[in-house]
């Protein structure tokens, strides 16, 4: 899943604001298992997603991976593609898994220091909006150091005749500087805590950053490393309707309703 796959394997009001306006490889028999993340979350009307689960457990690595399987969109061979993006992300994941897993084993015995088993675990979490179908895949990869690596990956699809993943700057209006608003509704919730004041190195979000909504907030998610250490875990800041809402446009508006 993007980048996070290469680098796991080596080691994780504003008025103001408003005015300035934007076939797997697989060694073992996988055995059927319950959903990691219970599907818990309200379903589109039309729309079911329901789960596909591989565990696998061997001397040298242990896989839980559950992810999604999509069903009731209006465009069939996009839903089609989805699934099977899906599918082969896990599969690649895990495939990677076995294989280095392997090396590390045969090192380990090389060399005499002791094997730590890998583990890769996926699961992920319905946000259903309206006609948005959202939802996120989280990725954790332990490969035998100090500690494991996570990504999230989300999704917003519009469930339309031809659907699509709306990134981040998708949402917004024809010359609306969201850049600006959404970099200073950060920087102003950065600068309240002095402890991320101190840590986080925020600049700006991108035009994919991922993104979420979540209890009427837009939520903009930020990945390990990627403004703050380690520790941080995962940043997200919660951007409130009153701040945002104004600012989409109406195509979006009529999918969160």
């Amino acid at each position: 899943m993007k980048s996070f796959k290469s680098m796991a394997a080596s080691l994780l009001g504003s008025a103001v604001l408003l005015s300035a306006v934007v076939s797997p490889a697989i060694a073992a028999t996988p055995v059927p298992v319950k959903p990691a993340v219970p599907v818990s979350s309200p379903q589109v009307k039309g729309v079911v997603i329901t789960s596909k689960t591989i565990q696998q457990k061997t001397a040298e690595y242990e896989a839980n991976i559950t992810i999604p399987v999509i069903s009731g969109l209006n465009d069939k061979a996009y839903e089609a593609k989805l699934n099977a993006d899906l599918l082969k992300q896990a599969q690649d994941a895990l495939k990677e898994r076995q294989i280095m897993s392997k090396q590390d084993a045969i090192d380990a015995k090389k060399y005499g220091y002791p094997m730590r088993p890998h583990a890769v675990d996926i699961s992920y979490k319905v946000h259903s909006v309206g006609k948005l179908i959202a939802f996120s895949v989280q990725t954790y990869l332990y490969t035998g150091g100090a500690h494991g690596m996570t990504d999230v990956t989300y999704y917003n699809i519009a469930n339309l005749d031809k659907a699509q993943n709306l990134q981040l700057a998708d949402l917004f209006q024809p010359g609306i500087n969201y850049h600006y608003v959404l970099n200073n509704l950060i920087k102003q919730q950065i600068q309240a805590d002095p402890e991320k004041a101190e840590l986080y190195s925020f600049e700006t979000v991108a035009d994919n950053q991922p993104y979420s909504f979540e209890n009427g907030n837009l939520v903009i998610h930020f990945t390990q490393y990627e403004i703050a250490a380690y520790a941080a875990g995962m940043p997200a800041f919660a951007i409130p309707p009153h701040s945002y809402l104004n600012l989409l446009r109406s195509d979006v508006k009529a999918l969160l309703q």
